[in-house]
Formats: C-alpha cells, structure tokens, sequence
C-alpha cells in the first residue's frame, strides 16, 4: 500500500525540468513532430512523491511533465532522477479517463489519468498513466485535455 501526493505547476517547455525538457525535446525530433512547440495548448509538470507503508517502506520521487496541443498529447517521467521516459499520442488515437473513478482507483487511490490507445512510439495499443495532481493546475490541465479531445472527437 502507498499513498501518492501530487502537485503541478503550470509552465513552458522551457520552464520544465531541465531533464524533461531535453527528453521530450528529444522524442519530438526523432518522431517529427515538428508542430507540438508553436502549437502548445497547456504543459505541466507534476512533482510526485510516493509513501510506501509496511515492510518494504520508504519513498519514491518522480517528476513529470504533459503538454496538450490541438493534435497532440506528450508526457514524459523521470523517477527517482532517472533517465525521463517519453511518450506521445495523436488525440484522435487515444482514450483518457480519469484515474481516480476507475476500478483500480477505488482499489489503489491516486490523482491522474489513464490513457489508453496506440502512442507514436508504440506498434500496438497500450496503457499508460500520467500523474496529475488534484490542485487548481491539475484541475485546469485535464480540463484542457478533455476539451481538445473533444474537438478532435466531433470533427
């Protein structure tokens, strides 16, 4: 059992931890997709830290970041100052809910969203989760998340 305490800042690419930005800098070149910096809609970054109760005890940190443009979703971690993992889906590719009214959320509580379907990097389909605090920022970001979404799904 854990219990998981999020908070996010809204910010630029450049405002971004240093080993972020480089990562998702990074994956935009080898992927080209050149549009996602003149196009960002909102980019966070969430601070995470996981307290880790019973025998195997103990805390990890991770910090991430997501930006959301009209076609795009990009989000990448970094934990416990590791090398940042980057991955990003076009909208019309991808489902979002939130994490927290789904089944594993009533199981194992957390702030986030689940995003489920097929990722630029990725062949198949897949599931991933991005860490998004329940404050007014990460509030703000899944609203812009869920209205560009919304668009790209009524066209």
């Amino acid at each position: 059992m854990s219990e998981n305490k999020r908070i996010t800042r809204i910010c630029t690419i450049d405002e971004l931890n240093p080993t972020l930005s480089s990562a998702i800098r990074a994956h935009i070149k080898q992927y080209q997709l050149s549009d996602i910096e003149s196009s960002i809609l909102m980019c966070c970054e969430t601070t995470s830290v996981q307290q880790k109760k019973g025998f195997f005890g103990g805390s990890e940190n991770a910090i991430s970041a997501a930006i959301v443009t009209p076609r795009w979703l990009v989000w990448a971690e970094s934990v416990n100052n590791k090398i940042a993992e980057v991955n990003s889906a076009l909208l019309s590719h991808i489902d979002i809910h939130d994490y927290a009214g789904s089944a594993m959320g009533t199981i194992s509580p957390d702030t986030g969203m689940n995003i489920t379907g097929r990722y630029t990097n990725a062949v198949k389909t897949g599931a991933a989760f991005i860490g998004i605090g329940t404050d007014q920022n990460g509030i703000k970001f899944r609203e812009v998340l869920h209205e560009a979404m919304n668009r790209v799904h009524t066209k």
